[in-house]
């Protein structure tokens, strides 16, 4: 398991770190791009194409993939910032992972005519509505759960995040599988929305428009004055999520026209905007990683020409304080007294000075590090 991060740390990560402006802008202009390939689709939506039964295979393999890379990036997010609305996204991406295997092997003429698991004429299109139901409610849950570190609720314990995760993990798959369970043998239970590969019957009854007004909900619970990182692309992922839906069960109604093809790529390009991120946040970390590597061997190395023989200030560490705090007070007392010897030569004294300004800066509270709430 990953170590917890510090509080000066968390402004590094996209559940903890405030939208740049630039990404406002470039998350605007992406969702801009997004309204007009969706209006231009829209009148033509239920025009008939060829039959692909292979694509629903190749995209949902594809989107399978990208849900459980980035629901353990979200969980190793939850291990480092122990948020408990990062462990609900996490459970939400992985929730969508696990119910895109029984709708792809359901699929009729996929896999089989029929479909795998036993399934029946509406297995697949309640899958759909499971689907994609469901994952806007653990978006909303984080929604609500969002600032739940910050307000002051006492954040997970390191002796509690691997039995959290491997519950979450449990529950979710339980849930999914009982899902499929019900839309497989408790089939004749539900209500019927599929006419051969007719699905008009889910609007009809208003079950794709609620599941499309879920999402709406979900991204309005997502707005707030000060977007967070991971708000602002959640935002843009339930933005496209919507044209998702509308071109596939919405306005879309029948198996194989432009909407069902076009709303499942909105869905995938939907998907992947948070791995992306992710594994740009990684990338980042990574090379600030080497760049503290680096200024760490200079410091040492410039120590290492210190002489060695210096008194000593005795620096004990405090009530709740940190290590990197520990740390910072003995570096400030290390160098101040280094700079009252009498043997230094001109070089070696600049080099100290440099070193005790970079550590004074760190005396603001900016830069405070005692973390009571890990004490």
């Amino acid at each position: 398991m990953s170590n917890v991060a510090s509080s000066n740390d968390h402004r590094f990560y996209l559940p903890t770190a405030l939208a740049a402006h630039r990404e406002k802008q470039f998350a605007v202009a992406i969702a801009a791009v997004a309204l007009v390939v969706f209006i231009a689709i829209v009148p033509f939506a239920r025009v008939p194409l060829a039959r692909m039964p292979a694509f629903i295979p190749s995209y949902e393999a594809a989107l399978f993939f990208v849900d459980l890379i980035t629901a353990i990036f979200l969980f190793d997010q939850f291990v480092r910032l122990r948020f408990s609305g990062i462990l609900v996204l996490a459970s939400g991406y992985l929730f969508d992972a696990l119910i895109i295997v029984p709708h792809a092997l359901s699929f009729p003429g996929a896999f089989s005519t029929t479909g795998l698991l036993g399934a029946k004429e509406q297995t697949t299109a309640w899958l759909y509505v499971f689907w994609h139901g469901g994952f806007p409610l653990f978006v909303i849950i984080y929604a609500l759960l969002r600032h739940s570190g910050a307000a002051g609720m006492p954040p997970y314990s390191l002796a509690r995040v691997t039995s959290t995760i491997v519950a979450a993990i449990i529950g979710v798959a339980t849930l999914a599988f009982a899902l499929t369970l019900l839309a497989t043998w408790g089939h004749d239970f539900l209500p019927v929305v599929m006419q051969g590969s007719d699905y008009s019957l889910l609007v009809k009854k208003g079950i794709s428009p609620a599941v499309w007004a879920l999402t709406l909900l979900a991204m309005v619970a997502l707005w707030n004055r000060e977007w967070r990182a991971l708000d602002l692309w959640l935002i843009l992922v339930m933005w496209i999520w919507l044209f998702d839906i509308a071109l596939s069960a919405v306005i879309g109604s029948a198996r194989f026209d432009l909407g069902f093809y076009a709303g499942r790529l909105f869905g995938l390009v939907a998907a992947s905007f948070l791995l992306v991120t992710l594994v740009v946040e990684m990338a980042q970390m990574h090379a600030r990683a080497l760049g503290a590597a680096a200024i760490a061997e200079r410091r040492v190395a410039e120590l290492g020409r210190m002489p060695r023989r210096l008194p000593d200030k005795d620096v004990q560490p405090l009530r709740g304080e940190t290590t990197e705090s520990f740390i910072h007070r003995q570096n400030l007392a290390r160098y101040r007294s280094l700079l009252e010897s009498e043997t230094l030569d001109e070089a070696q004294r600049l080099s100290i000075e440099r070193l005790l300004s970079e550590e004074e800066k760190k005396d603001n509270p900016e830069h405070r590090t005692i973390d009571r709430g890990n004490s």
